[in-house]
């Protein structure tokens, strides 16, 4: 079970990269990010952690504690979280085209209650996802 969306950001990756990596921000890019904050001194690094509160997915707010289990500064990172017995697993791939920036956002969902809660929150998180992508892109293209 998969979410996957991607968007042409006119900026080259170290830009992107930069507004991306401000977690504290996030709220300002997407309605749907109620709050996040870093529950780990180090940012991200291997084994950072951080809380974001979501809404509109579901009828409650979803909040995930997450750690990063994989970072290549300017290219990508990953990071685990784990909601309700469904475990999350969150990519984020930043590419270099020409002078621009693709953005890949994809997020895999494992867990047993998975398959059964997966098809009524699909379509939720991929407006989520396609929010937080436009609002990067915005952000970025007005520096």
């Amino acid at each position: 079970m998969r979410i996957h969306k991607e968007i042409i950001i006119d900026a080259p990756v170290k830009e992107v990269w930069n507004v991306f990596s401000e977690v504290e921000e996030w709220p300002a890019l997407c309605s749907n990010i109620v709050k996040i904050y870093w529950t780990s001194r180090e940012k991200w690094s291997l084994n950072s952690t951080f809380t974001q509160i979501v809404k509109n997915i579901t009828p409650l707010r979803i909040i995930s504690h997450t750690k990063v289990i994989k970072i290549m500064p300017y290219k990508s990172v990953t990071w685990t979280g784990t909601r309700s017995l469904i475990k999350g697993i969150h990519t984020f791939k930043f590419e270099k085209i020409n002078k621009k920036t693709k953005v890949t956002n994809i997020e895999y969902f494992k867990g047993p209650l998975a398959p059964i809660i997966f098809p009524f929150i699909k379509n939720k998180f991929e407006i989520y996802f396609e929010r937080f992508l436009n609002g990067l892109k915005r952000k970025v293209e007005k520096q």
